[in-house]
């Protein structure tokens, strides 16, 4: 029962987060950053992260989601009376699976034989959501999730020799994301 009295203000705080979100949709830089999906990737790995064990870590990222999300909407409804159910769809999904991402991030930061590859996995995506690669190109497309990538790597650093086998490995996933169709589900 106390575990469930925890709970609640975590859903009421990622409701009024969801809240926040829309009214930051019409801030410049803000809007931007938190329309694009780097900033929940680094939010949901920081959850995961630095929860106590891999059930919470998956609890804690779907009730997050989940009242983020529910917040978001019917601040939007109530705003335009309308919404897109395309996009609600799109991060309902997201929002559904990230339970399970949640754990593989918990093992990427506290497993010690899982550290030296799990990471790639999200840093992977990060870096897959700032850079523009192609067959004869590399740009950074967006800053923000570069700089997040660097997050990313403070978050995970263990020794120098496992971050520098993380990097090569988010490489070589964020190749995998960039060539192939993956991209064009984290294209959203």
């Amino acid at each position: 029962m106390q575990r469930i009295v925890v709970l609640v203000p975590w859903l009421v705080v990622s409701i009024l987060f969801g809240v926040l979100t829309k009214m930051l949709d019409s801030v410049p830089f803000l809007g931007d950053v938190f329309t694009r999906m780097g900033i929940w990737v680094l939010i949901a790995t920081c959850i995961a992260a630095y929860s106590q064990t891999a059930l919470r870590a998956a609890i804690h990222t779907l009730l997050f989601f989940l009242g983020m999300l529910t917040g978001y909407y019917l601040y939007s409804a109530h705003l335009f009376g309308v919404y897109s159910t395309n996009d609600m769809k799109y991060w309902g999904i997201v929002a559904v699976v990230t339970p399970f991402l949640a754990v593989v991030v918990w093992y990427a930061k506290h497993g010690r034989c899982l550290a030296c590859f799990l990471p790639a996995l999200p840093m992977g995506l990060m870096l897959s959501l700032s850079l523009g690669i192609g067959l004869f190109y590399l740009d950074v497309n967006y800053l923000e999730e570069f700089i997040m990538y660097i997050i990313l790597c403070v978050i995970f650093y263990r020794n120098s020799k496992q971050l520098t086998i993380v990097i090569v490995l988010s490489v070589m996933v964020t190749s995998v994301i960039e060539l192939t169709p993956l991209s064009w589900f984290f294209m959203f």
